[in-house]
């Protein structure tokens, strides 16, 4: 009988509850599409990580892994050996160009699929057949030197036949090949060539697929085999940049989708609230008639639970629908998410939270306004409703409580970072108690000014009696809207801050080659076949171990990264150029003509790993030698860059007798890169050139299409804003049209009473907009710099006009619709009984 009742009671007059189903459903939508987007980016992410490095973990070393190193590696995960040199690549014709050889066995790759042109499996292509061994070339090396799947080239002492051109080789989609063009071979097709040698420089690789947690497994290495020099590096550290920056994106899809939660969630409060006020004559009639409070409780209750259920699957449908909208957009961008696609069981995760967040919240915003409703007495029906005196019970308080903690504990539960949510949780807290304080502040201030001598006009007499008479809409209204404001203003800031990260990570001015490996008497013979480009830069590249720091020698330190440390080989280069576009953050530079004691500063995520400060001594090994100086800065990439990411920049001098090969970057454009790399592979073909244009478009079309969603999303929340905002207008205009219309009878002119309802909502919008701004900014900035370490300068203004417009939008509106209410007959509204 009851849900016969709520449902046909819904059919009848449900229709002012639009602004709550609307509410629900877009805070709804936004909390599924965030997080399913996240969830499914970042898993993506983590998997394609895998393909891009070539497994879990890869352990590096200039000669073969120990027998017991190797026992122990194979022993703990799928292990694939490569064994890598650079060597000359030559021709019958005699032209020859520098190419980075790796060998490959059965098991490589351990993830993805090396793709191959003609196509067929890698092992029969670098099979021996017919007495020679097979090669697969990369694509730009065989259109320079001619080649073609039957031709056959000489690497060292053998003679190979190329079988297929490289197509597509996962471990290199997103690394530049400083090393030289890529040609991947047999192992006992390498050791034939005789280039593998005592002397040569040679890297083994041993790249390994392990269920064990990689930073784990690499500490667990560490400590078997703390003399060993191997290197080792997971797939977390790969694309540091990018995974950084998609990060943020994640962070700030989080931080909006939870506010249009909340922000979702006043509207519902105000909805329901304006609803049941309309239904005071009707609940105290059935309370009349002997039904029952729990029965009426239960009643009201259906109603709500009926429609939060309904909203929330709508929200959660909308939600879902972007979330693999916006992942099919990003499967286009770049192999890194190509396996997004619509993935529905990553989706499920995120759907069910959702769901749970907006049935617990639509309780949680409505149960305080049904309790209040409910202690309507049938005695109203003879005194009037207007005199009737409401409260919420304790019981109301005591379930809405419950499931605010119900959010709560689901919130900090589901967020990857649970300081997240309590931040988030302790800020909407304290922003309704300052909110509060502010509008018991407005009443006294608006009594008190009424009580004066001054006596300012009727209207806004009238407007400030408005703000201060018990029952006024001034609290849920500040409440409402100025929480919404707050967030808004916060969310706009930290979008556009990210936007404005977003468009610089990838220089739009960047290099169209960076070359390696230019031998100090070639640096003539560079710049002479560049010919003519926008500026070349060069600087020297000098590769060396941090050995010790402060007099501590880091292989006996007891700190696992500090150990790990001392196995990692370091970019050093000189002060020149700042070849790298390097910001320092901590310390200062040595002026250019510095002359002292050697200083060296160091990268912020090498530094930070160690625990450096400026002023620490630092020694490294150089070539065998040992060379000191003082840390005198630490400093971070500006930008995503196909650059050189130098791990050390010392003063001037102090690597000159460690220097024989230089660095460089020419401004050109794709066109003239791509014949300047021509020109150089014959004049100079030991000099490696990489086109840069290719590998940064690609970042910058995922980047882009981050962006682009992020930008969605927001827009999204501002929809939810404004109707939130309407809802708090909706909520209080039944009580200011009767109120004006009978001033009006009264006397009152209808200009008056238009010009005191512009002051009222003139004053709202000022005092919640100039709160909205600080606060949102103080907000923001606090997010920006604790969890997203972006710098917001420059860009305070986005979010005082998003407040200032949101407010005098919703707020206008509100009022011009309220001035037209007042055009009807005010008899009729005194019939209807406002």
């Amino acid at each position: 009988m009851l849900l016969s009742l709520a449902w046909r009671d819904l059919r009848a007059g449900g229709r002012q509850l639009w602004v709550f189903c609307a509410c629900l459903a877009l805070g709804v939508a936004l909390v599924a599409a965030s997080g399913g987007l996240y969830r499914q980016v970042a898993g993506a992410l983590q998997e394609d990580a895998r393909a891009l490095f070539g497994g879990d973990l890869e352990v590096r070393h200039a000669e073969p892994l120990s027998q017991a190193e190797l026992d122990w590696v194979q022993a703990r995960g799928e292990v694939s050996r490569a064994v890598a040199l650079r060597s000359m690549l030559r021709v019958p014709d005699g032209r020859a160009q520098l190419a980075a050889l790796q060998s490959a066995d059965a098991r490589y790759p351990l993830y993805g699929q090396v793709t191959l042109a003609p196509e067929q499996p890698l092992a029969d292509a670098l099979a021996q057949r017919d007495g020679l061994w097979g090669v697969a070339v990369d694509g730009v090396l065989a259109r320079r030197l001619d080649l073609a799947p039957g031709s056959t080239v000489q690497l060292g002492d053998l003679t190979l036949q190329v079988r297929a051109v490289i197509a597509r080789q996962p471990d290199r989609s997103l690394r530049a090949d400083w090393n030289g063009a890529p040609v991947l071979l047999a192992e006992g097709a390498l050791q034939a060539t005789g280039l593998v040698q005592p002397l040569s420089r040679v890297q083994y690789l041993y790249r390994v697929r392990t269920a064990t947690p990689p930073a784990a497994w690499r500490d667990n290495f560490v400590a078997a085999f703390p003399q060993s020099n191997a290197e080792v590096r997971s797939f977390a550290q790969r694309s540091e940049r990018v995974a950084q920056v998609l990060e943020q994106v994640g962070s700030a899809l989080m931080l909006i989708g939870l506010s249009a939660l909340f922000i979702g969630g006043l509207g519902v409060f105000n909805s329901v609230q304006s609803y049941l006020q309309g239904k005071l004559a009707t609940l105290a009639t059935l309370r009349a008639l002997g039904l029952r409070d729990a029965r009426l409780a239960a009643l009201v209750l259906l109603q709500v639970l009926m429609l939060g259920v309904a909203a929330s699957a709508v929200g959660v449908l909308a939600g879902g629908a972007l979330a693999l909208g916006g992942a099919s957009l990003a499967a286009h961008s770049l192999p890194l998410v190509q396996q997004l696609g619509p993935q529905l069981a990553a989706m499920a995760g995120p759907a069910a939270l959702a769901m749970g967040f907006g049935v617990l919240t639509a309780l949680a915003f409505a149960l305080p306004a049904l309790g209040r409703a409910l202690t309507v007495t049938p005695a109203a029906l003879f005194r009037g409703l207007d005199a009737a005196v409401l409260r919420t019970p304790a019981w109301a308080w005591a379930a809405s409580a419950a499931c605010a903690l119900t959010i709560a504990a689901l919130l900090v539960g589901s967020l990857p970072d649970a300081r997240i949510g309590w931040a988030f949780l302790a800020v909407v807290a304290v922003l309704l108690v300052l909110l509060e304080g502010m509008q018991r502040i407005l009443r006294a201030l608006a009594r008190r000014l009424l009580a004066s001598r001054w006596q300012p006009a009727f209207a806004l007499r009238l407007a400030l009696a408005g703000l201060q008479r018990p029952g006024s809409a001034l609290r849920p209204a500040l409440l409402s809207l100025g929480t919404a404001l707050t967030l808004l203003v916060a969310c706009t800031l930290v979008v556009a801050t990210l936007l404005r990260t977003i468009a610089d990570t990838v220089p739009r001015e960047a290099p169209g080659l960076v070359l390696h490996d230019v031998q100090s008497e070639q640096l003539p013979l560079l710049r002479e076949q560049l010919g003519t480009v926008q500026r070349l830069q060069t600087a020297p590249l000098v590769l060396g171990r941090l050995a010790a720091v402060n007099g501590d020698a880091l292989r006996d330190s007891g700190d696992a990264r500090r150990a790990r440390e001392a196995r990692n080989e370091h970019k050093l280069s000189t002060r020149a150029g700042n070849l790298d576009d390097v910001v320092v953050g901590r310390g200062a530079l040595w002026a250019a003509d510095y002359r002292g004691p050697p200083l060296v500063a160091m990268e912020d995520r090498e530094a930070d790993q160690l625990g450096l400060k400026v002023g620490d001594r630092l020694r490294f090994d150089i070539q065998g030698q040992p060379v000191e100086a003082t840390l005198a800065a630490i400093y971070g990439q500006r930008r995503l860059q196909a650059r050189l990411w130098l791990e050390g920049i010392f003063s001037d001098g102090v690597l000159d007798p460690f220097i024989t090969r230089h660095v460089g970057a020419a401004w050109l454009d794709p066109q003239q890169a791509i014949a300047a790399q021509d020109r150089l592979a014959a004049a100079a073909p030991n000099i490696v050139s990489v086109r840069t244009d290719a590998l940064l478009s690609e970042s910058r079309l995922l980047l882009g299409r981050a962006s682009a969603a992020l930008a969605v999303i927001a827009g999204t929340c501002l929809a939810a804003s404004l109707l939130v905002l309407t809802s708090v207008v909706a909520a209080s205009r039944a009580r200011q049209v009767y109120e004006s219309s009978v001033l009006h009878v009264l006397g009152a002119r209808l200009s008056s009473l238009r010009l005191a309802l512009r002051w009222e909502y003139a004053l709202l919008a000022g005092v919640t907009t100039v709160f909205a701004t600080v606060a949102g900014s103080a907000i923001a900035l606090a997010l920006l710099r604790w969890r997203l370490e972006l710098d917001a300068s420059g860009l305070y203004w986005t979010g005082a006009v998003a407040a200032l417009g949101v407010s005098g939008l919703s707020l206008g509106l509100g009022a011009q619709w309220l001035l037209a209410q007042l055009r009807l007959s005010p008899a009729r509204l005194l019939r209807s009984g406002g």
